[in-house]
């Protein structure tokens, strides 16, 4: 469970789950692919979470007291074993999807640790950093297929979009641990309310890449990604305007569960359409 803890494990699943779907929307249908695409995600996921445990640990004796690192759950020789190791064998993995997957997991995975050394301590260049990580899922499994989707791209623009403006509420919400910690943060330097407010103008302003991306899937006969779309497009709204009142907790709630449901609208798309 302490190594679950560190890898975070789930988000690994959900991002080994939005690879795959990607895949099979864009015309994937390998299962030797589909399996690789999953493994290789997930040990992605696992590695930069560890890594970033390591890089990260006297903020997270702040921000994160019950870590499994600061508590002394899991050790730092193992997590290092961990990092490294899961990363390392995710390109193995990846290098046999082709050149185009492994190019795209590389950049991925030396972006990573290269946020969690330095560009967490870069103010908005981190947050774009992890916005871009979080969406490069979709781009990834579209590569594997061998093709280009502008669905799959519109939907990487709207998430990348979405997640960085609530990477940039996020701050505002650690504020007083960045504080103690030294780690200038742009609600560091401008301040949390400043913070809120420009996170909350860019997950409205994703909101235009998600009507986009519900007309074209609309378009495409991709009927359950585009009512996804539309109904994380519309919380979004809400949840901007929710963000601009001080309910940040809520507003954090509220913008995973946007998040979660084009993913499940994916997942059905790529299931139906296995059929």
């Amino acid at each position: 469970m302490s190594l679950w803890r560190l890898i975070r494990g789930e988000h690994g699943v959900l991002a080994a789950l939005a690879s795959t779907a990607s895949y099979l929307v864009a015309g994937g249908r390998d299962p030797v692919a589909s399996m690789l695409l999953a493994v290789s995600t997930f040990l992605a996921e696992a590695g930069l979470f560890a890594h970033n445990d390591l890089a990260n640990l006297e903020e997270d004796k702040i921000n994160r007291p019950d870590a499994p690192l600061v508590t002394g759950a899991v050790g730092i020789d193992t997590a290092r074993v961990v990092a490294y190791g899961s990363l390392a064998s995710g390109a193995a993995a990846a290098a046999l999807l082709g050149p185009a997957p492994l190019a795209i997991y590389a950049l991925a995975a030396a972006l990573g640790v290269w946020y969690n050394a330095r560009l967490k301590r870069v103010p908005v260049v981190g947050n774009f950093v992890v916005a871009f990580l979080t969406s490069m899922t979709y781009i990834y499994g579209m590569a594997a297929a061998g093709g280009a989707s502008v669905v799959l791209i519109l939907l990487f623009l709207s998430s990348l979009v979405a997640n960085l403006g609530r990477e940039l509420v996020k701050v505002a919400m650690d504020y007083e641990g960045d504080m103690r910690a030294g780690v200038r943060t742009l609600a560091v330097i401008v301040g949390p309310q400043k913070a809120v407010a420009l996170g909350a103008a860019v997950t409205l302003a994703s909101v235009v890449f998600g009507l986009a991306l519900t007309y074209a899937a609309f378009s495409q006969g991709l009927l359950f990604l585009a009512l996804g779309a539309a109904a994380t497009s519309l919380s979004l709204i809400y949840l901007s305007l929710i963000a601009l009142r001080g309910r940040l907790k809520k507003y954090r709630d509220g913008t995973l569960a946007a998040f979660g449901v084009t993913l499940l609208a994916l997942i059905t798309e790529a299931v139906w359409r296995l059929f």
